[in-house]
């Protein structure tokens, strides 16, 4: 009686590892797919040189063809008083804006340097789902990235139907 309680005790810890090893799996295998999905677009975006409709229907193929469709809600970032630093405005696969979930979220936040010329830098932002074996889907998590400095950015830099 007393091998088969100590077998049971072993079962029992290897089991825990297993779940242990195949959850971390999972979070990295979703994490790493998640990062370069959110290189890609920002290549996208710095190849058409803003968020331009021929910068969202590119990245909309590619979320396609990569199969990478998870959404989630676009933040506003807010100092510490409560002021509105950056607005994200979400998109789906064919380009348009949503005011629900998005597959993806870009910012645009534009400067002067010092020649008077105006840069822009872009700010996007993909999801990543932690989606454990056995317990399913727990939370979504944000990914952010940048673009480096466009100077001259397209002239459908802004939101609107493709």
């Amino acid at each position: 009686m007393r091998e088969s309680i100590g077998a049971t005790w072993l079962l029992g810890l290897v089991i825990a590892f297993i779940i242990f090893f195949s959850s971390f799996l999972a979070l990295s295998v979703n994490y790493s797919k998640a990062f370069n999905v959110k290189n890609n677009i920002v290549d996208f975006v710095e190849k058409y040189e803003g968020n331009t409709c021929e910068t969202r229907k590119a990245i909309g193929e590619y979320l396609y063809d990569v199969g990478y469709l998870v959404a989630g809600n676009c933040p506003t970032e807010k100092d510490d008083d409560g002021n509105v630093i950056r607005t994200y405005k979400g998109y789906g696969t064919d380009g348009n804006e949503t005011s629900g979930k998005a597959y993806y979220c870009i910012s645009e936040e534009a400067h002067e340097d010092d020649n008077g010329l105006k840069k822009t830098w872009f700010s996007v932002i993909v999801f990543f789902k932690v989606d454990l074996p056995i317990i399913g889907d727990l939370t979504t998590f944000r990914i952010k990235g940048e673009t480096e400095s466009i100077y001259f950015p397209g002239e459908d830099a802004h939101p609107g139907a493709c």
